[in-house]
């Protein structure tokens, strides 16, 4: 739950810092991506295309990543989101190109994060968890299901809205240094989560 906070959070940021871009929320980067298209803005499509990619390069990369860390999958792929957003930090948010230049941290990042816990099936993609929240309560009130389920799933959307809601605040507060926030959480998430897998191997 706190790694979608994480990912809400920074998404405000993006969408405040670089004037309506998405940097988690992918389909609706792609949604934007169509009507770019569609309308003939060569530009705007060319940076929105390119966001895609950064994401999907930045679970590859942490999928790789994660492979390779083994038992030590989540701290790992968590540091190196983390530095990205340190990366994305110091970089300036405006430059030559249609997608500044701390996008290209920003956005690969929230792919890699998406990596960071095995098994789970993407950390930004609330509105499966939104969905299923729903099939869920119905589940529950006929008696087929745990009422615990449907209840995780809704907390799962609430943790990205209230992530959402914190780095609007933290991005009209703070501007660009905004992103020191979800930076330095997602380095102590990391450390937390080595402590952790440490505590369990000697365990």
């Amino acid at each position: 739950m706190p790694f979608v906070g994480l990912a809400g959070c920074v998404d405000a940021i993006g969408w405040l810092r670089f004037d309506q871009l998405f940097v988690s929320f992918i389909s609706g980067t792609s949604t934007m991506l169509g009507i770019a298209t569609a309308e003939g803005h060569g530009a705007r499509a060319a940076a929105l295309a390119t966001v895609v990619g950064l994401f999907a390069a930045g679970a590859l990369l942490g999928a790789v990543v994660g492979a390779a860390a083994g038992r030590w999958r989540s701290p790992a792929v968590l540091g190196l989101v983390a530095v990205l957003l340190a990366t994305a930090l110091l970089a300036p948010a405006a430059g030559p190109w249609e997608l500044p230049p701390a996008a290209w941290a920003m956005v690969p990042a929230m792919g890699m994060l998406n990596t960071a816990l095995p098994g789970v099936g993407g950390i930004t993609f609330v509105t499966g968890a939104l969905s299923r929240a729903m099939e869920g309560l119905v589940q529950a009130l006929l008696g087929r299901a745990r009422h615990g389920a449907w209840a995780q799933q809704a907390a799962c959307w609430a943790a990205m809205a209230a992530g959402a809601t914190l780095g609007a605040l933290l991005q009209d507060a703070w501007g660009d240094a905004a992103l020191a926030v979800p930076a330095t959480a997602a380095l102590l998430g990391a450390l937390l989560v080595a402590e952790r897998v440490a505590a369990a191997a000697h365990g």
